[in-house]
């Protein structure tokens, strides 16, 4: 095989390994602004809760002087009904008692579906705080993998830079520049030989092409998509010979 066509093969390996690496990097702090999301959901999360919580600690603070202002009244009330002069005055303050006792069972009631309520939150900020410190631990994990990971890819890809400019120094100018063309335009500058066609383009090749290929002598092109061909297959056998006495009589 051409000298060329196998660096060319070496070539295109490392390409497709650098841009594997460099996409690694680039994903990589991804992960981390994923895990921070989560991370801001739970902060938010114990938050919200710690504001409802001291929502219904101000509401239940609220209806507990609603309900002192009303025995307040109810009192105020009976010390009035002591001095009334006439039967509907007293009715009267009878029934503003009786209205500032039914505010007082309202308030009471939502009292009750406020400590309920505090409860409820109470167990959602444990959660939420459990969650918070999951997710804290988390990311400080996360954060060590990446700049881990990080480092061994920077690495790697100096390793495959260096390899990549060794094996293109060795190579024909102008093979090199006709592979990085066709590479920027297509993906890839390199296509195997299989089955008779290009394997890129998947464009079945004409007979002298397809022997000159799977010669290997020289560089060339598919004619189609203008990648370099490279042949991964092995020339058809020859034709067997029959042995003397073997020919089937006529």
């Amino acid at each position: 095989m051409n000298p060329d066509l196998e660096r060319l093969m070496a070539l295109q390996a490392a390409d497709r390994e650098i841009l594997r690496i460099r996409q690694e990097i680039a994903a990589l702090p991804k992960r981390i602004s994923d895990v921070e999301a989560k991370l801001n959901s739970a902060h938010e999360a114990v938050e919200q809760a710690k504001a409802r919580i001291k929502a219904g600690e101000s509401a239940r603070r609220k209806f507990e002087a609603d309900i002192q202002a009303a025995q307040q009244k109810i009192s105020k009330y009976r010390d009035q009904s002591l001095e009334v002069k006439t039967n509907e005055q007293y009715k009267a303050l009878l029934a503003e008692i009786g209205f500032a006792e039914q505010s007082i069972r309202q308030t009471e009631d939502s009292i009750l579906e406020t400590m309920l309520e505090s409860e409820e939150q109470e167990k959602r900020l444990r959660a939420a705080e459990s969650e918070l410190k999951t997710q804290s631990a988390f990311i400080e994990r996360e954060k060590a993998e990446v700049r881990s990971r990080t480092e061994q890819d920077e690495r790697e890809l100096a390793e495959w830079s260096a390899r990549r400019d060794g094996l293109r120094a060795q190579i024909n100018p102008d093979v090199v520049s006709h592979y990085d063309r066709v590479a920027r335009l297509r993906g890839t500058g390199v296509a195997e030989v299989r089955d008779g066609k290009c394997s890129a383009c998947n464009v079945l090749l004409r007979p002298q092409e397809l022997q000159e290929a799977l010669a290997g002598s020289s560089v060339m092109t598919c004619s189609s998509c203008t990648r370099i061909l490279v042949a991964v297959e092995m020339p058809p056998l020859p034709a067997p010979r029959h042995r003397p006495g073997t020919e089937a009589s006529a």
